[in-house]
């Protein structure tokens, strides 16, 4: 099982520690950057650093199975040693500051590092600290109330689907950039509790103002919802977990709503490391301020970031990582080695597949401005069973097969050619 406590002792030095490239994060961003970036020959591994605390790599759209019932937690990690590529420096201290003007890096131990390129590609953290109470029901094992964003809590989710013998079931959802995620949770509980035939009271909390932002997939899915009985809430955000008992509140008239629960779900807020902002990284709400196309910091040349820690307006995704991560390579490369201008290739692609039962999905890709950008139209226009099988089983091969290796290139397959 992934260990999500730091290590306590670290090795320090006074003197400064230098890489060529400085990646802060082991997540599937950082992951895979350094893996194409090593498979591709642009630097020697002992040229990268990866600075992640965690000793366990997690496949976190696994959880979402989890909580389904589909499959093991200890399938969704293995230990950092094991992805990384061979020989790439890791630090395991947590990363406190960076200083982008002297190109330093400083860890909780105090120790410095130095870089002549920065990818930041740290994730974004659970805030269920923000709801009141959430940490208290979820913790406790008697508590009806589960989530898929932490191993643990997907557990319990699988758990509380199991035992549960009828009666009220809210899935709360705040403001969020991967609408596809929490979907997941709602149909796949639906599914399993219907083959049991438990009657069963759904209700969903958005506090978006639609079920999915793309028109075309908000429809599909509101169609599906409506065969299956769910009852849809839009513009309420979660703020407050009690027993049995749920504060909502409207997002425009503040106005707060009381329901009991019987099974409660909770989709945390989520928010990007604080050293970001610290450091001066940062746009208005924290994220690491990047061109939207290029993946470049907007005001230092020489940092890049991506994935969920990026300030890129789209859904964060790790398909939207796949296709960020060659544009971000392909950029550096430019930049600093060949002392050319970066080219603005990334269109915002991502994708969200979501589980509308436990033998199909429906698959949602799109980009920039909510224009559709999909591989399989055919099989786009409805939830598949072909869907069903690549997220369920080629998707997972792909991830622990392929990508930590550098040969994945997400909807481009298979990168048989090495990148610029």
């Amino acid at each position: 099982m992934r260990n999500f406590n730091h290590v306590s002792l670290y090795a320090f030095t006074a003197r400064a520690i230098h890489s060529q490239v400085a990646i802060i994060g082991g997540g599937t961003a950082g992951l895979n950057v350094s893996a194409q970036l090593v498979r591709d020959g642009h630097y020697i591994p002992q040229q990268i650093r990866v600075f992640e605390p965690y000793k366990m790599h997690a496949y976190q759209t696994g959880w979402t199975l989890v909580g389904g019932g589909m499959c093991k937690a200890d399938q969704t990690m293995k230990p950092m040693e094991k992805v990384l590529p061979k020989n790439v420096c890791l630090s395991d201290c947590p990363v406190v500051k960076i200083d982008p003007e002297q190109n330093t890096i400083v860890t909780m131990d105090g120790q410095k590092y130095t870089y002549d390129q920065l990818i930041v590609a740290s994730g974004v953290q659970r805030d269920y600290a923000s709801i009141k109470g959430a940490l208290e029901q979820l913790n406790n094992p008697e508590a009806p109330v589960g989530s898929i964003y932490y191993y643990r809590y997907a557990q319990k989710i699988d758990k509380m689907i199991k035992e549960f013998e009828g009666g009220k079931l809210i899935f709360s959802e705040p403001p969020t950039k991967c609408e596809g995620i929490p979907s997941n949770i709602v149909f796949l509980t639906h599914e399993r509790l219907s083959a049991r035939g438990v009657k069963c009271d759904f209700h969903v909390y958005k506090a978006n103002d639609s079920i999915f932002g793309i028109p075309k997939y908000s429809q599909i899915l509101g169609e599906l919802a409506h065969e299956k009985g769910l009852h849809c809430h839009l513009k309420k955000r979660l703020i407050e977990v009690q027993d049995h008992k749920a504060i909502f509140e409207d997002v425009e008239t503040k106005q707060q709503y009381t329901s009991d629960y019987d099974f409660l779900h909770i989709v945390p807020p989520q928010k990007p490391a604080a050293f970001i902002a610290e450091s001066g990284l940062g746009d208005s709400d924290g994220y690491v301020n990047v061109h939207p196309n290029t993946l470049q910091h907007v005001r230092y040349a020489n940092v890049w970031a991506l994935g969920d820690c990026s300030s890129l307006p789209t859904s964060k995704t790790a398909a939207a990582v796949m296709a960020q991560t060659p544009i971000l390579i392909k950029n550096l490369i430019r930049t600093w080695k060949l002392k050319q201008p970066p080219l603005p290739d990334y269109e915002g692609y991502t994708s969200c597949p979501v589980y509308t039962s436990n033998k199909k999905v429906l698959l949602a890709e799109f980009k920039y401005n909510k224009q559709l950008d999909e591989t399989f139209p055919v099989f786009q226009s409805s939830d598949s069973k072909v869907m069903y099988l690549m997220k369920k089983h080629f998707f997972p091969f792909a991830y622990w097969q392929l990508m930590v290796r550098g040969l994945w290139g997400g909807r481009d397959g298979i990168r048989l050619f090495k990148g610029v």
